[in-house]
């Protein structure tokens, strides 16, 4: 059995090593994809020349026929992309997953050399290729949170210029103009899109599924039926702004009484990797037998589970809806 295992993991190994190579090979040394690359950033050039305000961002990348066949068949390649731009990251979803593999791919090919146990092996190769996307989905959760913070100080901005009788088109651009990153950039790539012919009830829901934060969705569906029943918009945004007010304070008061459970998952959870490396400095012949033995990697194993298992229900006790 163990046999046949690596000499499975052997195969997806070279496999992998075979596809990067030509996947680096057609994208970066192929006459025809450089040409082709090339003619499209003459023309993505040519429109940001011709439309200056729109942000980078939302300008579509080169793509070729392999992310258009993905984004057509996977769901998953389109949540990556979804997440990429939520986090605002210039990788594009191919690039990540080719980071991915080779993550996956490095880590399984020494594993695989060094004879150490498999199941050890590909949990950590795994992990390892998932420190992107667990990066990016940091990056855009913090970015959510900035945008959030600020939201409430928005809606009483546009409802201020409601009052000084601005349209709702020109107070979303006078925030994109006013405030700063994130808000400022949001709401001035929603002024642009209505702009240049977007309709207005197609710009906001894009951004809130830029954003996907739960005040914005509030606003979002709020803005969506004033506009079409009616209604004063003014007295909405200011209720609108103290709820939100409201549950920002709320959250600020759980984050503190939960503060103790959060400390402890990040102690017990450093902790075995921490007392490692004390012990492979103090004494390396006394804990290499946990890693050169197969009742040691078993161990090993075991524990990584229920470390894992253990933070799961940490992160969950401490995690309460607002």
């Amino acid at each position: 059995m163990t046999t046949f295992l690596t000499s499975f993991f052997v195969f997806v190994a070279v496999a992998l090593i075979t596809a990067l190579l030509y996947w680096a090979w057609s994208n970066f040394f192929d006459r025809r994809s450089k040409a082709k690359k090339e003619r499209l950033q003459a023309i993505h050039a040519a429109v940001h020349a011709s439309q200056p305000s729109i942000g980078s961002a939302r300008v579509p990348q080169a793509e070729n026929e392999l992310e258009t066949w993905l984004r057509s068949r996977s769901k998953t390649f389109v949540a990556l992309e979804n997440l990429i731009r939520r986090a605002r990251s210039p990788l594009t979803a191919g690039r990540l997953i080719g980071l991915m593999l080779v993550l996956f791919t490095v880590v399984m090919a020494y594993g695989v050399l060094r004879q150490i146990n498999l199941w050890l092996v590909f949990a950590l190769a795994f992990g390892l290729a998932n420190l992107p996307v667990l990066w990016l989905s940091q990056k855009a959760s913090k970015r959510a949170r900035a945008f959030g913070d600020k939201l409430p100080e928005t809606l009483d901005y546009i409802s201020r210029a409601l009052r000084a009788s601005h349209s709702l088109n020109s107070a979303i651009s006078m925030v994109g103009k006013e405030f700063p990153d994130p808000i400022g950039t949001e709401f001035k790539t929603v002024a642009d899109k209505i702009s240049f012919g977007i309709s207005f009830k197609d710009a906001i829901r894009e951004l809130a599924d830029g954003i996907q934060s739960r005040d914005l969705n509030f606003f979002v569906v709020s803005i969506l039926i004033q506009h079409e029943t009616g209604g004063k918009l003014t007295e909405l945004l200011d209720g609108l702004a103290k709820t939100m007010r409201a549950r920002i304070k709320l959250r600020g008061k759980i984050r503190t009484l939960s503060s103790e459970g959060r400390a402890s998952a990040w102690i017990l959870g450093s902790l075995p990797f921490v007392l490692t490396g004390i012990l492979t400095f103090a004494n390396p012949g006394y804990i290499s037998i946990l890693w050169t033995t197969a009742q040691g990697q078993n161990l090993i194993v075991i524990g990584c589970v229920l470390l894992f298992t253990g933070l799961v229900v940490l992160k969950r006790l401490v995690k309460i809806k607002v």
